[in-house]
């Protein structure tokens, strides 16, 4: 361990020069590497392994000379490494996998969780074990970065604030040499390697233990939100709440918080956890509670894939969900069991970390190969039949998910798509354009037609001579066109009918009412507005004294047994029954 006697200088000598190098090396790799390693997993190997290097070089140093931190960053980063340029194999470009996103998310996750047992091994084997040596090291090192990247930003502050007070008498020396390829980079590093040496140094003062106490008295107003919210979601019906991946995130990161602020209680050991009865009580109220949310999570998600199939994103979802679980079980049984419930979490707490590096590990490797799983599910859904055109991941078979996504597409191509021209068509569209935004418009863009022409052919307007065409129908909303071309031909003896009538004459558009189908029974009526070749939908009518509108009704107005009159306004009257578009 560093200490502060003589070793103050060259510590941070020894980190603004890594901090210098890494940014030199990171500048290079970007702008001069592509051209020497023209092979892109080899680019990817050196880079991932250059940049994991030095994230957690810089990490252990401080704590540790830069010489003995060297050797656990080499393996940990060439391990990351191989993983990382492992799932890279799954694409054929470096700019598809980048987009991808989720592979470098578990390098870093990798290079994450890693690091502090780097750091235990740098103390002596046993420290792996040793809960409160771990917790500290992690603690630290977010510290550490945190502030460093402050100090960094701060840096660059005052730098500019200097280069413009130089600038008024004349002088660009600063300016001039930010301009140097490479500089800026080498600036960033140096300020960051000297600001995580004296965040070091002056850990006695700037230590996690300040960020730790605060975090402590969230776990009250947590607890409070949690047991409300678990109380309401209970009480209805969960397929209504929780059927959308958006809602499924945010279970998720409930549990995670949940999680940390069960830790972060704790601390290291017994002497340091949180000592009142009543902190005590919370925080095993809270881990008695994170199984519900990691239930609540994975049926949520749940409800997800089995409308839509799996993507990557669900399946990290999944992933990240199995993890919550686990350690809302293990929290959950350390807690009921009593005794030393908190060393139970706290070796739990370990364990799980092992398994969230093999997650992230597997990620990267065959075993959970997300492309590949999400091209099983999604070919195995098209092909059922059961799947609506667009509601296809062609785009992302096509464009996003590498070799098995252009693979699963190729078979469909030579499966279902044999059976389906429109299938086929959509296929090959999916190659031929490239951005996403594209394909989903000119997928909107036929369906409008498509639909809008099923709504035309079973459309009666009247009185004749109104004229309502196609194009004004293709301009309607899309949650119209969907709902009324299903419905339209549910009655085909009347279909939907639009009966116009000069219902005000205070406005210059023509006015009417569109009956639509529910049933073989019952039809829903919409007010729209005709002006100018545009077709509007105003309000979807109640009729005036609560009734239906019949079928019989609408054949009465097919046969001209209707009038146009005052009542409580200018309304349709169909017999004794009343219709008054909104105006």
């Amino acid at each position: 361990m560093h200490t502060q006697d003589g070793r103050t200088v060259t510590g941070r000598a020894e980190m603004a020069l890594v901090g210098a190098v890494a940014g030199l090396a990171i500048w290079a790799f970007v702008e001069h590497l592509p051209d020497v390693l023209t092979h892109p997993h080899a680019y990817l190997a050196v880079t991932s392994f250059v940049a994991g290097f030095f994230a957690v070089l810089m990490g252990l140093s401080g704590p540790y000379r830069v010489v003995s931190a060297a050797l656990p960053a080499l393996w940990l980063s060439a391990l990351a490494a191989v993983l990382l340029t492992w799932a890279g194999w799954r694409f054929e470009t470096l700019d598809a996998f980048s987009d991808a996103m989720h592979p470098i998310m578990a390098w870093g996750v990798f290079i994450t969780i890693g690091t502090p047992f780097a750091a235990a091994l740098l103390r002596d084997h046993h420290s792996l074990r040793d809960y409160g040596h771990l917790f500290d090291v992690s603690w630290s090192i977010l510290v550490r970065y945190s502030a460093g990247w402050l100090f960094a930003g701060l840096f660059w502050a005052v730098l500019f604030m200097s280069n413009a007070l130089l600038e008024i008498v004349g002088l660009t020396i600063i300016e001039d040499i930010i301009d140097i390829d490479g500089v800026p980079f080498v600036i960033t590093g140096f300020a960051l390697g000297l600001g995580l040496s004296v965040v070091h140094e002056m850990r006695e003062y700037l230590s996690p233990f300040l960020v730790l106490r605060l975090l402590r008295l969230l776990v009250p107003v947590v607890l409070g939100v949690v047991l409300i919210f678990v109380v309401a979601a209970l009480a209805q019906d969960p397929g209504d709440l929780f059927g959308n991946l958006s809602r499924t995130a945010t279970l998720l990161f409930v549990g995670l918080t949940m999680i940390s602020l069960v830790s972060i209680s704790l601390d290291r050991g017994d002497a340091d956890a949180v000592q009142s009865r009543w902190m005590r009580l919370c925080t095993a109220a809270l881990a008695l509670l994170l199984p519900v949310i990691a239930g609540l999570a994975i049926y949520a998600l749940w409800l997800r894939v089995a409308q839509y199939g799996w993507t990557p994103a669900r399946l990290a979802a999944g992933c990240t969900a199995a993890i919550v679980a686990l350690y809302a079980l293990t929290y959950a049984v350390a807690v009921v069991l009593r005794g030393p419930w908190m060393a139970r979490i706290r070796q739990a707490n370990i364990l799980v970390a092992v398994v969230v590096l093999g997650t992230a590990a597997a990620w990267q490797s065959p075993l959970l190969n997300a492309e590949r799983l999400s091209t099983q599910s999604q070919v195995a859904r098209i092909e059922s039949g059961a799947v609506p055109v667009e509601d296809m991941a062609l785009f992302e078979l096509a464009h996003e998910w590498g070799k098995p996504g252009k693979a699963g597409l190729a078979s469909l191509e030579q499966g279902a798509g044999q059976s389906s021209p429109e299938l086929l068509a959509e296929i090959e569209r999916a190659r031929s354009i490239d951005m996403h935004w594209q394909f989903k418009n000119g997928m909107n863009n036929r369906l409008a037609a498509t639909r809008a022409r099923d709504i035309y052919e079973n459309l009666t307007v009247l009185p004749e001579g109104v004229e309502v065409t196609l194009a004004m129908l293709e301009d309607l909303p899309d949650y119209w066109l969907r709902r009324w071309s299903e419905n339209c031909p549910i009655n085909p003896e009347t279909g939907c009918v639009l009966l116009t009538a000069a219902f005000s004459s205070e406005v210059s558009s023509l006015h009417g009412i569109l009956f639509v189908p529910e049933d073989m029974h019952d039809f829903e009526a919409f007010s729209v507005f005709v002006e100018r070749g545009t077709l509007s939908v105003g309000e979807n009518l109640a009729p005036f004294g609560g009734k239906d509108v019949t079928v019989a009704q609408v054949r009465s107005i097919l046969d001209g047994h209707f009038e146009v009159a005052p009542g409580s306004r200018q309304s349709l009257w169909i017999g004794d029954f009343e219709l008054a578009p909104e105006f």
